[in-house]
């Protein structure tokens, strides 16, 4: 009877134990999330003042939540997470070259080609615009995009996740780069109060789960969170700067454009296909070869 009392003990204490992490863990991806909403109110409230719009505008809102992610990754003993060479950098280009072929193919048929009675055609751009808001345009996203939401999604949810559901497991890890995929996918959906349409949001929700899937696999094996960012980056500019060369468009009309296409639904399946390819049985041993923790 002592016994099984004591084993009661131990399970419930288990359980309470779990219960607390879970609701820490869940705390902190909130309040992650939270400190984006603040830093882009504080961003908005600070050009407001000073006449600012557009990406430059953009690009100030990003420095001030470069600030708060950095902090938070202080605050979970985690700022290696921004100096790591963790299994290298050129290594994790390679196994993410899918994105940049991606994305090179979406900037040359965005300029060179164009559809017109259900033929598509080679033509030669004319009247591009490539000036000062179009250098902020691809710092906005650079910071914004690039460094900002990695460090947000792979640097901070991912990290968090994988502590959470067993940071030395295999099980836990890939659980950890599904749930954030999906957590970043989500996150997207905060684009309906900055304008953009549901018919462009609901494709882009689904399509970057699985984008999300993907970066958080090449994070997983490599552990340098400076690979995930270039793609990231360099997706996004490829896919938004097109528009605001040819119109002058800022980023709300370049996601209503770019991501109104049915076809953006593919996204989904292929980038979690390929991810699944990069977690093969042979390549997951690389998952466990680095640390991010600060010691």
């Amino acid at each position: 009877m002592e016994k099984e009392f004591l084993q009661d003990n131990i399970q419930e204490s288990d359980n309470l134990l779990t219960a607390k992490r879970v609701l820490i863990s869940a705390g902190i991806i909130l309040g992650s999330v939270g400190c984006f909403l603040l830093s882009s109110i504080i961003g908005s409230k600070i050009c407001k003042f000073l006449d600012i719009s557009g990406y430059k505008a953009q690009f100030i809102c990003a420095l001030i939540t470069l600030v708060f992610y950095s902090t938070i990754l202080a605050l979970l003993h985690k700022k290696k997470v921004l100096y790591t060479k963790g299994n290298g950098f050129f290594g994790g280009l390679i196994t993410g070259f899918f994105m940049i072929y991606g994305s090179v193919t979406s900037i040359l048929n965005a300029l060179f080609l164009e559809t017109s009675d259900n033929k598509v055609k080679i033509v030669t751009p004319t009247g591009l615009n490539f000036g000062s808001e179009q250098v902020w345009c691809i710092l906005a996203l650079l910071f914004a995009a690039g460094i900002c939401e990695e460090l947000l999604f792979r640097g901070i949810i991912f990290n968090v996740l994988r502590d959470l559901f067993g940071r030395d497991s295999t099980k836990g890890t890939i659980a950890a780069i599904f749930t954030s995929g999906v957590l970043f996918g989500l996150y997207h959906l905060l684009n309906i109060f900055a304008g953009v349409s549901i018919d462009a949001v609901i494709p882009q929700v689904i399509s970057t789960a699985g984008v999300g899937v993907f970066l958080a696999a090449v994070y997983a094996r490599w552990g340098n969170i400076w690979i995930t960012v270039f793609l990231h980056a360099f997706m996004d500019i490829c896919v938004v700067l097109p528009s605001s060369m040819k119109n002058n468009a800022d980023i709300v009309e370049s996601i209503n454009t770019t991501m109104s296409d049915p076809s953006k639904y593919l996204g989904v399946i292929i980038y979690v296909g390929i991810a699944i390819y990069l977690l093969r049985k042979e390549k997951l041993p690389q998952m466990f070869t680095y640390s991010v923790c600060d010691d």
